[in-house]
């Protein structure tokens, strides 16, 4: 039944992998790896609908929710996870839900991606409201439990997107946007936990990246909102200050505790050289550094 499908066709450049030594079988690897940015490039538009989409969805407090089945669903999890340290969002922003639960992420629990209705049921249990943004993840692009998710969606009046790595996917009709990334064959056929898992992450990490950069988590190419939970993400919001506004790493210090410990607010205050109240009062009607630069007349 899935012998039609690119992504579990046998590659021909690897039909002798296993009498390689082991530079070779690496070298080989490493050569198909370096198809994926190619198999991006000719998305590169439908991800920018994808990002407009996301934009619009977090501003009207609705969520970007990743669903996906094994691989998918993993590199999903690990996507959506790592927004919150690294732009200060709110937990569930970037909404991962995989097939099987938090089990699934650590132990194979692939027989779950067979149901339907196993989709359906976790997106009510998540609550899902017409202003979320509902983005299935599949290599083959017909997983059951992908597409029970999107048809729940849909019924909710979500708007809906598709990430998979084959041409003219099973589920293209239960999605606005389509994410073909033709990868091919896999280096292990039918291992799409190596070129289409790679590609659906790099896809992942752009739409979630782009995105946050447009709602000012970032000034320039630094991370200001960084939430610091522990020792390195402070050392590194301090440097983060001290590298923008050429202060040493003391007296940035110092502005951060002054902050309440919020990198984006001690940046303002020393570049307009503004009260923090004032500051404050700035950040509340824009999250975007440079409008708030301007509104402060820095």
């Amino acid at each position: 039944m899935l012998d039609y499908l690119e992504t579990e066709k046998s590659n021909q450049k690897t039909t002798n992998l296993d009498e390689l030594n082991i530079y070779d079988i690496l070298r080989v690897i490493n050569q198909e790896d370096a198809t994926v940015p190619l198999a991006i490039t000719e998305n590169l538009s439908k991800i920018v609908s994808i990002v407009d989409i996301c934009i619009s969805t977090i501003k009207k407090n609705g969520r970007i929710i990743y669903v996906g089945a094994g691989t998918s669903g993993r590199v999903a999890v690990i996507d959506a996870v790592e927004t919150v340290p690294t732009f200060d969002v709110e937990p569930g922003t970037f909404l991962p839900i995989i097939a099987g639960g938090e089990k699934a992420f650590f132990s194979a629990t692939e027989n779950v991606e067979d149901y339907e209705e196993g989709g359906m049921n976790d997106l009510e249990k998540n609550n899902i409201k017409e202003q979320d943004y509902v983005i299935g993840i599949t290599a083959s692009g017909r997983t059951p439990y992908v597409k029970g998710a999107l048809l729940k969606a849909r019924e909710k009046g979500c708007k809906t997107a598709l990430i998979c790595n084959v041409k003219d996917p099973e589920l293209q009709d239960y999605c606005d946007i389509v994410i073909s990334l033709r990868t091919g064959p896999e280096v292990i056929t039918g291992s799409t936990r190596m070129k289409a898992g790679s590609a659906q992450k790099m896809v992942l990490n752009m739409i979630s990246t782009t995105t946050m950069i447009k709602l000012g988590k970032t000034y320039k190419n630094y991370m200001v909102d960084v939430k610091v939970m522990n020792k390195k993400l402070e050392e590194r919001a301090i440097r983060i200050i001290s590298e923008i506004t050429g202060l040493d790493r003391n007296t940035s210090r110092n502005y951060l505790l002054k902050a309440n410990i919020k990198q984006k607010l001690a940046i303002l205050m020393i570049l307009s050289g503004k009260d923090k109240t004032s500051c404050e009062n700035v950040l509340k009607e824009t999250n975007i550094l440079n409008e708030a630069l301007k509104k402060l007349g820095g």
